[in-house]
C-alpha cells in the first residue's frame, strides 16, 4: 500500500527521497549489466523523476522487453531503493519454416533460428534460409557492445537469388560484409563497413556479373525517446555507399543518402498521439544503367502503388517510377490505441492507427527532379507491435498522379516506415 502511494506522490514531483540503491528484477535470462549500463540515475541523490524516465527509454531502446516499470522501495535508514522491474519478450525463435511475403519477391518458405539476446548480453545471432520467390542464407551477427562504450561489431555472410521485380532477369548475390560502429555520448552514431561481393543478372539468352568491393559510412543525430514509436525528438542520417569494380574494374558507384525524420507528440494526457514527419533524398554518382535503377511505389516508398513487373517497365508505361536519384516526403498521424504490454505467454500485445500522405518523385539525374510530376499516396493503416521485429505494419493507400487515382493497395511492412 505505502508502496502504490509513494509511486503516485512521485508522479507528482512530491515526493523525493534519497536513492541509495539501485535494482532489478524481471530479467531471467538478460545480464544484470546490460540494464546497469542503461541507468544513469546517481546513487545518494535525491529522486529524479526525469532521469528515471529516460533510463525507462533506454531500456526500452534495446528491444529485449516487453514492459518496464519502476518500484520504490523505502529502506531502515530513510532513503529508498530504486528497481527497474522488465518482463522480457521471447528473445529467441525454435528452428522453424513459416512462409513468408516480400512486395519485390512474393511467398518464399523461411527456415529460420534467431537469437535476439545471444548468451543475455544483447547480442543478436541469426540463421536464415529461404525457397520460393527468394532462395537464400544467412548468417549474421550483432554486439552492440563488443568493445566498450557502445562500440559494436557486425558480420554478414549471405547468397540471395530471386527474380529481379522488372527486368525480366534472375538477379544473384553473393555478399559478405564487416561493420564497425561508435557512440560519441548518446545523440551521435557513427558506423563504417566493409564489404565484398559479386551480382550477377541472367536469363536464358543473357548473363553479366560484376565483383565488387564496397566501403560504407552513416552518422546519425538522434534524439528519439522510444525508436519503435518515437512521441518525440529527431533523427537526422547522413549516409554513402561506394562499389568499386575488381571485375570489370571500370565499374563503380557512389550513392549519398539524407534522411531527416521529426516527432512531436500532440496529446498531453490519454493515450499517444504523434505527428510525424521525413523528408529523403538518395543521389548516384558514377555507374547509371538499367541493372542499378531503383523504383517508386511500394510500402518503403510511395504507397498506393503496386510494385512494378516486367511488362510494365519494358512497355514504358510509367518512366516516372524508375530513376536513380530521388526525393521523398512523408507525414503521418499516429494514435495509439491500445499501449504496448506483455502477455501472459510471453509475446506483446498493442495496436496503434496511422493516418498517412506522401509524394516524391525519382529520375534518372537529380536536376530532372523538379521537372517530374510527383507522385502521391494516400491511407491508413495499423501498426501491432511483435517481439524481435519491433513492430509489424499493414497499410491500405490510394496513389494519385495527373488527376488520376489508383485503386486502394495493401501494404504490408516490418517497423516503422520512418
Amino acid at each position: 500500500m505505502f508502496l502504490l502511494l509513494s509511486q503516485s506522490v512521485i508522479s507528482k514531483n512530491l515526493y523525493q527521497p534519497i536513492v541509495s540503491t539501485i535494482g532489478f528484477r524481471g530479467n531471467d535470462k538478460t545480464e544484470t549489466y546490460i540494464l546497469h549500463r542503461e541507468v544513469a540515475h546517481p546513487v545518494n541523490l535525491m529522486l529524479d523523476t526525469v532521469l528515471v524516465d529516460e533510463d525507462k527509454n533506454r531500456l526500452e531502446n534495446l528491444g529485449l522487453f516487453s514492459e518496464i516499470s519502476t518500484e520504490i522501495v523505502p529502506l531502515e535508514d530513510g532513503t529508498v531503493k530504486l528497481i527497474y522491474v522488465v518482463i522480457e519478450s521471447i528473445h529467441k525463435t525454435p528452428p522453424l519454416v513459416f512462409p513468408t511475403y516480400d512486395e519485390d519477391t512474393g511467398w518464399s518458405f523461411a527456415g529460420l533460428w534467431m537469437i535476439n539476446n545471444f548468451r543475455g548480453r544483447n547480442q543478436s545471432l541469426i540463421l536464415n534460409g529461404t525457397f520460393g520467390g527468394r532462395d537464400t542464407y544467412s548468417v549474421s551477427f550483432n554486439d552492440p557492445w563488443i568493445f566498450g562504450d557502445h562500440i559494436s561489431f557486425a558480420f554478414n555472410i549471405s547468397r540471395i537469388i530471386f527474380e529481379h521485380r522488372f527486368l525480366n532477369r534472375n538477379l544473384e548475390l553473393n555478399n559478405f560484409s564487416l561493420k564497425l560502429g561508435k557512440w560519441y555520448g548518446l545523440s551521435v552514431k557513427t558506423q563504417f563497413g566493409l564489404d565484398l561481393g559479386r551480382k550477377q543478372y541472367f536469363n536464358e539468352q543473357y548473363k553479366e556479373s560484376f565483383t565488387f568491393f564496397g566501403i560504407t559510412g552513416e552518422i546519425r543525430y538522434d534524439t528519439r525517446d522510444i525508436y519503435w514509436n518515437p512521441g518525440k525528438g529527431l533523427l537526422l542520417v547522413h549516409g554513402f555507399y561506394h562499389q568499386n569494380g575488381i571485375n570489370p574494374s571500370e565499374f563503380n558507384t557512389t550513392l549519398f543518402t539524407q534522411s531527416l525524420s521529426l516527432y512531436k507528440k500532440i496529446s498531453k494526457k490519454g493515450k499517444k498521439k504523434v505527428i510525424a514527419f521525413n523528408t529523403s533524398s538518395s543521389i548516384k554518382y558514377g555507374s547509371k544503367s538499367d541493372l542499378w535503377l531503383e523504383y517508386f511505389g511500394n510500402s518503403s516508398t510511395i504507397r498506393g502503388w503496386s510494385p512494378p513487373d516486367s511488362n510494365l517497365y519494358l512497355a514504358g508505361k510509367q518512366p516516372f517510377r524508375f530513376g536513380h536519384d530521388s526525393f521523398l516526403f512523408s507525414m503521418e498521424f499516429r494514435h495509439e490505441l491500445i499501449p504496448k504490454r506483455a502477455t501472459q505467454v510471453g509475446t506483446e500485445f498493442g495496436l496503434s492507427l496511422v493516418i498517412f500522405s506522401e509524394f516524391g518523385v525519382i529520375a534518372n539525374q537529380w536536376k530532372d527532379i523538379n521537372k517530374i510530376i510527383p507522385m502521391q499516396g494516400y491511407g491508413a493503416g495499423i501498426r501491432i507491435p511483435f517481439p524481435i521485429v519491433s513492430v509489424i505494419r499493414v497499410d491500405l493507400a490510394w496513389g494519385y498522379r495527373s488527376r488520376l487515382w489508383n485503386p486502394g493497395v495493401i501494404h504490408f511492412g516490418i517497423g516503422q516506415k520512418f
